[in-house]
């Protein structure tokens, strides 16, 4: 065989042969961008449907340890027991019947309501967001009040939403300016370590007085009855205790 017939059929067997990939897998490359961008799309809507979801599925399910809670008349808890759910005829969260803690544009009369003062919750403001540290520059209808210590009165409406916000209240009307230093000793304290609580003057309670309130309980006693433990555990117990919003 001639040298140009053997290089003829080299060329030949060459061309028969199957191209080596030069890439490790062969095949054609699959775009990544398209991908990437579907998968953050479809993270996007799942998102979306499940904030709609948490929007929209009955209050009685997402409330309903809180109503629980409200509902407790666990003896054993300081204070006394007020059946909110009772007076009000519905429970927290509810839609199904009136709600125990409806935002309102009007005077409450809690006296009236639950037959004591100060209030352990019910109907209050907050239509006009959160109120400003001084009450003379609080809108109308403002809600909570800032947590920590107050030496001017506020509206008991304000004061409400603090305690369906998960805190506590310490309500006095004293001219004892030795314990009403002793209280503020106290405040402080548990405010420096993160608690959630409102100390603030009620001139519509009786003289002489301090109370300790949370949703749906209140503890209430002389000047002359008062022990910083019997304030510390109640504190303890109800601070955060009925907390729907999680703060």
């Amino acid at each position: 065989m001639s040298r140009m017939s053997r290089r003829a059929t080299q060329g030949s067997a060459r061309s028969r042969r199957t191209p080596v990939p030069t890439q490790a897998g062969g095949g054609p490359s699959i775009p990544r961008a398209p991908i990437i961008a579907l998968l953050g799309i479809a993270a996007v809507v799942g998102l979306f449907a499940y904030l709609v979801w948490q929007t929209t599925k009955p209050a009685g399910n997402r409330f309903e340890g809180a109503a629980a809670a409200e509902a407790d008349p666990n003896p054993e808890l300081p204070g006394e027991f007020v059946n909110l759910q009772t007076i009000y005829g519905g429970a927290y969260g509810s839609v199904e019947g009136t709600t125990t803690a409806p935002h309102v544009t009007r005077d409450v009369d809690y006296l009236e309501d639950q037959g004591e003062l100060p209030p352990a919750g019910g109907p209050h403001w907050g239509t006009a967001g959160a109120c400003p540290t001084d009450p003379e520059d609080a809108p109308l209808y403002c809600g909570p009040v800032p947590w920590g210590i107050h030496r001017q009165p506020w509206r008991m409406e304000s004061v409400v939403h603090n305690m369906e916000h998960g805190g506590a209240i310490l309500w006095y009307n004293t001219t004892d300016q030795g314990i009403i230093d002793e209280l503020e000793d106290l405040i402080k304290g548990r405010l420096n370590r993160g608690d959630l609580l409102v100390m603030v003057p009620l001139p519509e309670m009786e003289e002489e007085t301090i109370a300790v309130s949370s949703w749906s309980r209140r503890d209430k006693f002389s000047v002359d009855e008062y022990n910083r433990n019997r304030v510390e555990e109640f504190f303890d117990k109800n601070e955060r205790r009925f907390n729907p919003e999680d703060f």
